[in-house]
């Protein structure tokens, strides 16, 4: 049982990760019904600047800052550049247009920073056992971290002014415009909360599973595959649909094989997809944030 308990708690600590991701997908299709297909790149590009801050001197605080700040303002010129002058989106336009950016992307950190693998110092803890399961003080970093941001994010779309305005924008465009929304600034905005969310998820999985110019290819397959859990429109989905991917996968990996391991994203798409198009965790295929 003792297996099962630890396979569960790295599971969870991998689908928080998977989560950050997820959300910054839902935050940006719930708004804009685009598909960023560069969200991953946003949080390989998090760590990488935050590793060649912490290798010039800086603390690893300050470093990490630094990078939530470069990926900011890499997804809004990215959303300024070239989605904002498109005159009609579309969600296959805009996969196309987000998919060379991803190119981009990973092509630039290659130039820059080389292909080896590092990773970030793991944050401050002690590790300690539970009961036989092992727990490590960055997989409590990680969990609790993505459930304040996910508790932010949220309170965000329901609480605020303008956080409610970015659901107006999605859900009654038209309306949205005759008050004074823009949905474009809505759009910009949305790319910026999904930037920082990819920043925070790149800055916890590097001290981990490390992070090189292309870490960033699984880790936002992965996230689309936890938003899909959710139809791509909701926060709270986003964050169950991505726990419950890592948690799959670390049983797969146990108790059958570690190669499988990412299959089960493709698997689980696959059956959304067919079974329920719409979402698992949402209550129908029109359902918002």
């Amino acid at each position: 049982m003792s297996d099962f308990f630890q396979l569960v708690v790295a599971g969870l600590s991998q689908g928080a990760i998977y989560a950050l991701i997820a959300m910054g997908f839902a935050a940006i299709f719930s708004v804009s019904e685009i598909i960023n297909l560069a969200q991953g790149e946003f949080a390989a590009m998090a760590g990488l600047v935050a590793l060649s801050a912490a290798g010039a001197g800086l603390p690893l605080p300050v470093a990490m800052l630094v990078a939530l700040v470069s990926v900011a303002i890499v997804a809004v010129v990215m959303q300024r550049l070239t989605i904002a002058p498109v005159k009609k989106m579309t969600t296959l336009t805009s996969i196309i247009l987000t998919l060379g950016v991803s190119t981009a992307l990973k092509a630039l950190m290659l130039l820059i920073y080389g292909p080896e693998a590092r990773g970030l110092p793991a944050l401050p803890g002690s590790n300690f056992v539970v009961a036989g399961v092992s727990v490590r003080a960055q997989d409590l970093w990680i969990l609790g971290i993505t459930l304040v941001v996910a508790g932010a994010v949220v309170f965000f779309y329901d609480r605020t002014v303008l956080g409610k305005a970015l659901r107006a924008c999605a859900e009654q465009p038209v309306a949205a415009r005759l008050v004074g929304i823009s949905p474009r600034k809505a759009t910009t905005l949305a790319f910026l909360i999904a930037g920082l969310l990819g920043a925070v998820a790149g800055l916890l999985a590097s001290p981990i599973s490390l992070t090189q110019w292309d870490s960033g290819l699984t880790l936002g397959l992965k996230g689309f595959v936890a938003a899909t859990l959710g139809g791509l429109v909701s926060i709270r989905a986003a964050v169950l649909g991505g726990l419950l991917l890592g948690v799959l996968e670390a049983l797969v990996a146990g108790y059958i094989d570690s190669g499988f391991r990412d299959a089960v994203a493709f698997v689980v798409l696959i059956v959304v997809l067919v079974a329920r198009p719409g979402g698992v965790f949402s209550r129908h295929a029109q359902a918002r944030v």
